[in-house]
């Protein structure tokens, strides 16, 4: 197993904000573009065409005119959040994301996702815990490494 080294994470990242702090110590930092809450119930059902996603509601970003960057104010529960950035992943090699230090530092977390494809990679599920989060437009949501 070979971990992908900084230099050549810059040229897998795509749509990065600040490509170089992005791409520090063989890892990508990806940031969050967009929230959903998870509301009401969904169905799992072994027969194909049968399962029903649980409904999402699209969290409105508040901005204020002080702020560069807006802001989400998160009570505790599950949310879909989708990514700023894009990541090209090499043949033969896997994507691996974990939550950010900041997530857990605050209390939220997203489970780990493997990827070979980024098409696989449509968004992650992050739960907040009963202290809520302000979590701002551009944060820091997971880091990841690929590995060869």
């Amino acid at each position: 197993m070979k971990i992908t080294d900084t230099d050549d994470l810059k040229g897998v990242l795509r749509f990065a904000t600040n490509p170089e702090r992005q791409t520090e110590n063989d890892r990508i930092t990806l940031t969050v573009l967009d929230v959903e809450q998870i509301m009401g119930e969904g169905r799992i059902d072994p027969d194909e065409g049968k399962s029903e996603e649980a409904r999402r509601v699209k969290r409105p970003l508040r901005k204020s005119s002080q702020d560069p960057a807006g802001n989400w104010d998160l009570v505790q529960g599950p949310y879909w959040v989708t990514y700023n950035e894009t990541v090209e992943i090499p043949d033969g090699s896997s994507l691996i994301l974990q939550p950010h230090e900041e997530l857990m530092k605050n209390g939220l977390w997203h489970p780990t996702l493997v990827a070979r494809d980024w098409a696989d990679v449509p968004g992650i599920l992050l739960v907040v815990t009963a202290r809520g989060v302000r979590l701002m437009e551009g944060a820091p949501i997971s880091t990841g490494f690929i590995v060869t």
